[in-house]
């Protein structure tokens, strides 16, 4: 996704998104990489695709260790949306939420796909309706 953006062909696409989703369930370290590590990892890489063009603003909101929860939903995106200041053009990464509904045989659960697909759609109208003259792109990994 990030070596689209870029223009980068398919092979280069391929590469970006196995050294992402590395990132995004990095376990083996101490420490892990937290929303702002992930951010930073993103725009490195994203800088390195592409010389001519203007990056967008990448946030990440993390539901790896916290559940996704409707009532706290447009607090947490605030907080996210908070780290990308007054950028025009924002690339919005939420990372767990697969994980959270979709992991092991939760996958195969129509109740589950419909938990998160109600929740991907709260996402989406909550970052429509808290950013006023910004783009937002919505990711959800």
């Amino acid at each position: 996704m990030l070596a689209s953006l870029a223009g980068s062909g398919p092979q280069l696409r391929r590469d970006v998104d196995a050294v992402v989703r590395m990132f995004e369930s990095d376990e083996q370290s101490a420490s892990g990489l937290d929303a702002q590590g992930l951010a930073r990892a993103a725009t490195q890489m994203l800088s390195l695709l592409t010389t001519e063009q203007s990056l967008p603003t990448i946030t990440v909101l993390d539901y790896r260790s916290d559940p996704f929860d409707p009532l706290w939903a447009a607090e947490r995106l605030q907080s996210a949306l908070a780290n990308a200041g007054d950028a025009s053009d924002i690339l919005l990464w939420v990372v767990g939420l697969q994980d959270q509904f979709l992991y092991g045989q939760r996958f195969r659960s129509s109740k589950s796909r419909l938990a998160y697909d109600e929740a991907v759609e709260a996402i989406n109208a909550l970052a429509a309706k808290l950013t006023h003259h910004q783009r937002v792109t919505v990711v959800v990994l």
